[in-house]
Parts: structure tokens; sequence; C-alpha cells
């Protein structure tokens, strides 16, 4: 694994009286996936959309590549490498799958927005979209529409927009939520398989897709952070085991 692709220093995001996100500190390294898990309520979203760019955090500092983009907009973390996906599905359902890969790549190409510019003949663009499709196992969907594709086949869509905007930080907000276990198994693999020269922070409700591909691990409760580290080591957490797992003896 290299460096920190992100670094989050004591994010704290308050409403009103309500501290949703209070001193959470966490890094993503290239390479790698680090999971965040924790109970409905523990801050989890609040988070996600902090790293986003979708909230401005009352305090703390943000880093992407040891750049500071703690005030910047979700539009430009987005060019500037931070890509994401979100609990309910993203897609443009009228379009085919190749159209919704090449907005997205479009999207953050210098000048691809332009009244005048023609994506569909840009080859940057083009290419970026059907390398995205590659990645995800789309190729030979290109020419479907959207809204005929299964749940699982438009999430997958929907990491490949992600991925189409070249990110060098993604972050995944429950992508596994209402799939059969057939596709979460896929969408586990696929997940496991995107870590090569990006970092990955994963947030899921699914522990045992998070056990299996997570290569560290963070619990929050009340909107903070419990416990932090490698699988293992967070599983044998007693603070962990009290207040999530539930679980009164050491993991085997």
């Amino acid at each position: 694994m290299s460096g920190d692709v992100l670094e989050a220093r004591g994010l704290g995001k308050r409403f009103g009286g309500l501290a949703a996100c209070s001193g959470v500190s966490l890094s993503v390294r290239e390479g790698e996936v680090h999971a965040v898990i924790g109970p409905n309520g523990a801050g989890k979203s609040t988070l996600i959309n902090l790293l986003s760019g979708d909230l401005r955090p009352t305090d703390g500092t943000i880093l992407l590549d040891g750049r500071d983009v703690t005030v910047s907009g979700p539009d430009r973390r987005c060019r500037g490498g931070i890509g994401r996906s979100y609990q309910k599905t993203t897609i443009f359902p009228e379009r085919t799958v190749f159209d919704n890969a090449r907005l997205a790549a479009q999207a953050t190409r210098p000048g691809a927005l332009a009244m005048r510019c023609d994506g569909k003949r840009r080859s940057d663009v083009r290419e970026a979209a059907l390398a995205a499709l590659a990645e995800v196992g789309l190729e030979g969907r290109a020419d479907t529409p959207a809204r005929s594709m299964s749940h699982g086949e438009q999430r997958q869509l929907e990491v490949a927009m992600v991925l189409a905007t070249a990110p060098r930080l993604v972050l995944l907000d429950e992508p596994l939520a209402g799939m059969g276990h057939a596709e979460a198994r896929r969408m586990t693999g696929l997940i496991a398989s995107l870590k090569a020269g990006r970092g990955i922070l994963l947030v899921e409700h699914d522990m045992d897709a998070v056990f299996a591909i997570a290569d560290r691990l963070t619990v929050m409760a009340d909107g903070k952070v419990i416990a932090s580290g490698t699988v293992d080591a967070v599983r044998r957490d007693p603070v962990v085991r009290a207040a999530y797992l539930g679980e009164a003896e050491d993991v085997a």
C-alpha cells in the first residue's frame, strides 16, 4: 500500500445543538478498502456527506492527496478526485448504459460541458466511459437502456459512473442495499477489485461483506469514532462488542 489518499482530522458537524459528528479522524490509503460501520444514528451518513462536500464541516480538516479540500464544494471535489455513490441509485434510467457512463466522464473533463461540445465525439470521454464499464463488467451492456437492468446491475452502473470521473478516492454509501445474496456477492467482489491505484471508503451494514473485503475498519457511535484499526483488532475490541456487535466474548 502507498500513502494516504484521504486524511480527515477532527471532523465535526453540528446542527444547532446536535453534534452529528464530533472529533472524527480517519485516513484512507491508496490500495485499501476502509470500511465505516456503526448503528443507525452513529453519524456515518453525515461523515460521508462531509467527505464528499455535500455538507461543510463545523470543525476539522479534510485532505485529499495532501491538498486541503475542507471548504470545497462537491463539484470541485469531484473534479479533484473524489467520487461517490449514494444509498439510492442515481442513474439516468431512460439513457443507455454507455450514455450514463459518458455523461459522468464528460462532467469532469475540461470544456466538455461547453454548449458547443459534443461529448459523444470526444475520444477521451468515450474511452473513459468504456474503460469504466469494462472495469465493472458491463462492457457488453453498453447499448442497453439503464431502466431495463436489474437492481444489482444498476448499482454496478452507478459504480461505473463514479469510476468514469477518474477518482483517487471512491466513497461507497451502502452499495449492497436492497440486493439479493447473489447480487451482493458479485458487488462485494467488484468492490474488492477497485482498490488498485485508489482508496475506497465503504459505509455498509452487511457485516459479512465488510469483514470479507475491508483492510481497515472504523466503528462509529453517537457521532464519534469508538475504534479504528485492522478488522481482527476491531472485532476483538470490548468497546465495539458492547456498543455494536453485541458480543460478550472474543470473536474467533
